[in-house]
């Protein structure tokens, strides 16, 4: 009688104790979960969205442009603000915006080349343009900046159709065409030069602008930079005084 009650009693207490997972099950599930995770990151980065796809065609194109103007001196193209920067040679002066004869055939020396990768580039289709920026110093008043440095961004541009010297390279008829339709000019006052120096500020930068994912270039057909239309009729920039 005593044993039998023992008997019982046991085996309900046997059968009201919780399920424990072991160790060792436990490391194994674990192990499951990390394999699972690692093979859905490789998924991921092997096969990258079409957003990622259109960005690394982007910044292959950038890069293109980069490796062409390497033999261009103290010429810096950087792929991740998307910026063409040309150094002191791009300096202006105080209350100025005329450019030296040697800036002039650097700038005609670097813009065929950009025309040039965006044309044979088989993603040329995300070229959007090419905005020539100009820059004031912090010294003068806020109106003033800006006009100098919009001037300053449309002297850049004017250069480009200028007569070369007789030992320099102009653009072509077409590439000036190219130029009339893709380049824009912009100026920013004091408000852009962030820490520069004051000669610093005081600049002109090319900068790149590339069609986004969402502007539908995706299947789009590659197409070339606007075609000559025989038109030559640029006109001439006149003296400005500021």
């Amino acid at each position: 009688m005593f044993s039998r009650t023992t008997a019982r009693r046991r085996s309900k207490e046997e059968g009201e104790k919780p399920f424990w997972i072991s160790y060792a099950d436990l490391m194994t599930a674990m192990m499951m979960l990390f394999f699972i995770v690692m093979a859905v990151s490789l998924i991921v980065i092997t096969n990258p969205g079409p957003e990622q796809d259109h960005e690394k065609r982007v910044r292959n194109l950038c890069e293109e442009i980069k490796r062409a103007a390497e033999g261009v001196k103290d010429v810096t193209v950087d792929c991740l603000t998307n910026r063409i920067n040309f150094g002191p040679q791009a300096f202006f002066a105080v209350n100025s915006f005329g450019i030296s004869p040697s800036t002039k055939s650097k700038l005609r020396e670097v813009v065929p080349v950009i025309i040039s990768v965006a044309n044979k580039n088989p993603d040329r289709q995300l070229f959007r343009r090419v905005v020539i920026e100009g820059y004031a110093s912090k010294s003068g008043t806020y109106l003033h900046n800006l006009q100098l440095s919009m001037r300053r961004a449309e002297e850049v541009l004017c250069s480009l159709f200028e007569n070369p010297g007789p030992n320099e390279r102009g653009l072509t008829l077409q590439e000036k065409q190219v130029v009339r339709d893709l380049f824009l000019v912009g100026g920013y006052s004091f408000n852009d030069a962030g820490n520069r120096s004051s000669q610093a500020a005081q600049r002109v930068e090319f900068r790149l602008e590339f069609l986004g994912y969402r502007d539908g270039t995706s299947s789009k057909q590659a197409e070339s930079l606007p075609p000559s239309d025989g038109l030559d009729g640029f006109g001439a920039c006149r003296p400005r005084v500021l």
